[in-house]
């Protein structure tokens, strides 16, 4: 199978959807293509990769484009979820500097680090535009808020920040985590000091994921970062107990009873195979990551769609809810597999050199 023809394939699909829907649009899903939000921040940070790679520069000036349109009409609102995108605008204000960028980063830079709503734990409150659960803490929030503060701190030289970022993601590891099942809750009410949701897949994802990327920024030698770097691989550990023969991952983690999901899949590949490549992950898991990169890349149909990724997912109730969430071509499925990609990419580059 051709992963760079399905990289270029699903990277140019994704740009085409994020222009496919009018505002408004009613649509069903279309909402995630064409508002700012974390659906399509996710998207653009995997054709950012795509980008990095190819040096395609109509990559990065469609999302410039899509980027520049959303601010004029101003952002819904600034919360958790809504940060997602600034991990690409940085990337864009890094080639084609402007002001007006300048002033979102910073607006979001004062909501992450002073504004922000923290919960009785000092945890940083999962908020999105259109609902307030309230003192809650999910694990959506490391992948859309903690990657985009260590980033930023450190573009900045702001130590204070980084620290910040650190200090949350080990408090997210803290309430999330389930020392029992190695694996992560989607969620915590800090109000009545519990687990909710369930082990679901991927929230799971977005913890693997962000604990390498954020090792990666800050390095593997502090106390925290060790402490971190344990409780991901015991995390990995059950994941590769859990794997699915066909190399994939269900949208309960834990529960045979759900059915197969992508874009878990993909979040996972990516974390376990950048980790291994960067030395964060033990190399024992790369037949895990590769098993999952091969059957991301069956899900990958003609026209570049990701398919078998669940739809957006808050937290439910039991996994019997969590297993009726509708499959969906998404902007965060789409998002991963191409992050999941270019890693898959690399690593063929490596053995190619070798």
């Amino acid at each position: 199978m051709d992963i760079q023809a399905l990289f270029e394939r699903t990277a140019l699909r994704t740009l085409e959807l994020s222009n496919t829907f009018p505002e408004g649009s009613d649509i069903p899903g279309a909402i995630r293509w064409y508002r700012w939000d974390w659906s399509i921040g996710v998207a653009f940070y995997g054709v950012m990769k795509a980008y990095e790679h190819s040096h395609n520069e109509s990559y990065l000036m469609r999302m410039k484009e899509w980027i520049d349109a959303r601010i004029e009409q101003k952002i819904p609102k600034i919360c958790i979820n809504t940060n997602a995108l600034l991990l690409t605008l940085l990337k864009i204000n890094e080639k084609y500097p402007d002001s007006r960028y300048e002033s979102v980063l910073k607006t979001f830079d004062q909501y992450l680090m002073s504004e922000g709503l923290r919960t009785p734990s000092q945890a940083l409150e999962h908020t999105v535009i259109d609902n307030n659960w309230g003192l809650q803490v999910w694990a959506d929030t490391v992948f859309m808020s903690l990657l985009y503060m260590t980033h930023r701190g450190i573009q900045l030289s702001n130590q204070s920040m980084v620290d910040e970022a650190m200090f949350q993601l080990d408090l997210h590891n803290k309430l999330l985590f389930d020392p029992k099942e190695k694996l992560f809750y989607h969620g915590w009410d800090d109000n009545k000091r519990k687990h909710i949701g369930v082990h679901w897949g991927r929230g799971n994802a977005w913890m693997t994921a962000g604990m390498v990327e954020i090792l990666e920024l800050t390095g593997s030698d502090s106390a925290l970062s060790k402490e971190i770097s344990g409780i991901l691989h015991q995390q990995l550990e059950k994941l590769s107990e859990l794997q699915h023969p066909s190399g994939l991952w269900r949208t309960v983690m834990n529960s045979e009873n759900t059915y197969l999901e992508t874009s878990v899949t993909a979040g996972i590949a990516y974390g376990v195979l950048k980790g291994v490549r960067l030395g964060i992950v033990d190399p024992n898991y790369l037949i895990m990551g590769e098993n999952a990169l091969s059957a991301l890349l069956h899900k990958v149909d003609e026209e570049g769609n990701v398919t078998g990724g669940s739809s957006g997912t808050p937290v439910k109730a039991n996994e019997e809810a969590y297993n009726q969430i509708p499959y969906e071509i998404t902007p965060f499925t789409q998002g991963l597999a191409l992050l999941a990609m270019s890693e898959g990419l690399k690593l063929k580059s490596g053995r190619d050199h070798s």
